[in-house]
């Protein structure tokens, strides 16, 4: 009974793992947590607000109040495959704020737990930077040793002129030859523009060293003051993203979905609590 329990551990895992490099076939260490960031099928890297403080640090140096956020996602309605986010925001100063996240994937039998510490800055009235430490710990149950991987990440946003931003975002700029971590190296270049001031539109190329590339564009729409509709597009994998929100003086709310070509929705809540 006990052998044929474990089989079925191993062959669950197994399927697991399967199906997480399906979703992540490039990145599959990237956080991906933000329910607004969900509905924007991921086109970030010119965005600020809170979760995208975490997909671009340098968006981090707009943060001028204490704020904590919960976000989570279960990919295709699958709790093993569940992803649960906490993240804290803490302003230094008039130029910068500090940023700590925290995000447990996965189930007991195979999990990984993520930790990040940020800091992003203004370097002028039209630019600012930011960087981040990213810890994981992945376990996979069996013979399996935990394994542990250290990284960082890093981006700049820069406003030439009024509602337009350039972003860009390089992550685990680490040779390979140095480590022996299967995490690859990720840039990605990006742009948003307010053409109103209740539409925000954004495109965004990623590309790796894995030979990759992913296109994304998305678009933001705010009627009566404070309510949001979202929708964008990934090429690769193939997926569409949609979702709505509620942001306040106090507290934002956020919901957001996006398909896969093979695997189906996946569904994301968020929220964020501005202390002070």
């Amino acid at each position: 009974m006990c052998q044929k329990i474990s089989l079925q551990k191993i062959l669950l895992t197994s399927a697991l793992c399967l199906i997480s490099i399906a979703v992540y076939p490039q990145n599959p260490y990237r956080l991906s947590a933000g329910a607004r960031q969900v509905g924007l099928a991921y086109a970030t890297v010119a965005t600020s607000g809170f979760w995208a403080s975490f997909h671009n640090q340098a968006s981090l140096a707009k943060m001028n109040k204490w704020s904590v956020g919960l976000n989570q996602d279960n990919r295709f309605g699958l709790s093993e495959l569940s992803n649960k986010t906490f993240g804290m925001i803490i302003p230094s100063g008039q130029r910068g704020a500090l940023g700590m996240v925290y995000s447990y994937y996965g189930y007991a039998e195979f999990n990984r737990h993520t930790i990040g510490l940020a800091y992003g800055m203004k370097l002028g009235e039209k630019i600012s930077a930011g960087i981040q430490t990213d810890l994981y710990s992945t376990r996979i149950a069996g013979d399996y040793r935990n394994r542990y991987d250290l990284t960082f990440e890093g981006g700049i946003q820069f406003e030439p002129v009024d509602d337009l931003i350039l972003g860009v975002h390089v992550y685990n700029p680490v040779p390979t030859t140095l480590h022996e971590s299967d995490i690859p190296l990720v840039l990605r270049l990006g742009t948003s523009y307010r053409f109103a001031s209740s539409f925000l539109a954004m495109a965004e190329m990623e590309t790796s060293d894995q030979q990759y590339t992913n296109a994304r564009v998305a678009c933001e729409y705010e009627f009566l003051g404070n309510l949001f509709l979202r929708a964008g597009f990934m090429s690769n994998p193939l997926g569409y993203a949609f979702g709505g929100g509620y942001s306040g003086r106090i507290l934002q709310a956020n919901l957001g979905f996006i398909t896969h070509e093979n695997l189906g929705l996946t569904p994301s809540l968020s929220v964020v609590i501005f202390i002070r």
